[in-house]
């Protein structure tokens, strides 16, 4: 079976919320049709010429990048540069195109997450480097016929309510009577059409991700048993999970530098590093952030961090990590950044699978982006 475009990014939203990307950030469809059908989907961490020709190639209709493919506002699309070359032969060929962004930077499970479980570091008590906002929050009420409350938890546990901190399946239950009459066309799953009905009912509270909303609400839905759900929303003045760039990771055991290094070779796409050692034996407190870092320096060395470990950083960068006295490996943008590529192929792979979609997820072939060296 065949998914909409506007299905896959749903999955790709429960993911990575459009409203956690950044100021000015150009994340969701960038070209394209929502109500278009696919059967073929390709991902990659750029919307390049070479990307766009595989996706061709192999009848991928549908393209997910982590970088946008159109960055600037476009104010022609001229086939001369280019941006304009790539917009124009992703449209003659009905290419759908979406970008997740720094949503998928700063959410929890994204790009940093995945570096992080690549380089085999603990992530369970690891926290945000740079904190850019917080999950909002809602209570949702919902009243369940007594004996059913146990399965309504369940199911809404596992679609994302119910979590607070490091404990899930939390909700509050009190014991009430509901009343309803239904009517002569209802189906009802208790009572008589036409007649007043008093059912023990339970009032279950809970807490639950307002970015998660229409998955958990879905998911009620589908396991109440009743044919009308009496549920309600209530938003809430309180912070969730922190989210940003980047992360700290305390370690039980230290690490030496080299055995950073060899992990960084060794599970990372990459055949070349480099490095900006400073006087620590070993390092306990580690630093990382897939992409681009430098920006992150300063928020690695207050909090006392032995290393960072991202790419792309400058002579500028270098300079102010000595001064600072934090190591720094650079192990590249594409390198640092492909393990959250390949988390989304096999996000999206699962996602249709679980729904029943016949539909294939490719990772574009890729190979390294590194610099050639001398």
């Amino acid at each position: 079976m065949k998914v909409s475009v506007n299905a896959v990014m749903k999955y790709m939203e429960e993911l990575a919320p459009l409203s956690v990307a950044l100021p000015g950030d150009p994340v969701g469809l960038q070209v394209g049709n929502p109500s278009s059908i696919v059967d073929s989907i390709m991902v990659a961490l750029d919307p390049d010429l070479e990307t766009i020709e595989e996706a061709i190639k192999k009848k991928a209709q549908m393209i997910i990048t982590h970088h946008p493919l159109i960055y600037n506002k476009l104010s022609s699309i001229n086939e001369a540069g280019p941006r304009g070359s790539l917009v124009a032969r992703a449209i003659r060929n009905n290419l759908h195109i979406y970008s997740a962004h720094t949503n998928f930077d700063v959410t929890r499970g994204g790009v940093s997450y995945r570096l992080a479980e690549a380089l085999g570091l603990p992530v369970k008590n690891a926290s945000v480097l740079e904190v850019t906002g917080s999950e909002q929050l809602l209570k949702l009420v919902v009243f369940v016929p007594k004996g059913h409350e146990d399965r309504i938890l369940d199911a809404l546990a596992r679609a994302g309510a119910g979590q607070i901190g490091r404990y899930s399946h939390c909700t509050f239950q009190t014991m009430g009577t509901g009343t309803f009459m239904p009517a002569a066309d209802t189906n009802p799953f208790i009572g008589s059409k036409g007649e007043l009905e008093k059912v023990s009912e339970i009032r279950l509270e809970t807490i639950l991700p307002v970015t998660r909303r229409k998955t958990i609400i879905s998911d009620l839905i589908k396991h109440h048993p009743y044919e009308e759900v009496a549920y309600d929303l209530y938003p809430l003045d309180l912070e969730g999970d922190e989210i940003g760039l980047g992360l700290l990771i305390d370690l039980e055991e230290e690490l030496s530098f080299d055995q950073l290094i060899n992990r960084c070779l060794t599970n990372l796409s990459t055949n070349t590093l480099r490095y900006s050692i400073n006087d620590r034996e070993g390092f306990r407190r580690i630093a990382l952030c897939g992409g681009s870092g430098g920006s992150l320096i300063e928020h690695a060395a207050r909090q006392n961090a032995d290393v960072l470990i991202s790419g792309d950083f400058r002579y500028h960068d270098l300079k102010d990590a000595q001064a600072l006295n934090i190591a720094l490996i650079d192990a590249g943008h594409h390198a640092t950044e492909l393990p959250g590529v390949k988390y989304l192929k096999d996000y999206l792979q699962h996602k249709l699978e679980d729904e029943g979609y016949g539909v294939e997820v490719h990772l574009q072939a890729l190979t390294p982006a590194g610099w050639s060296c001398t």
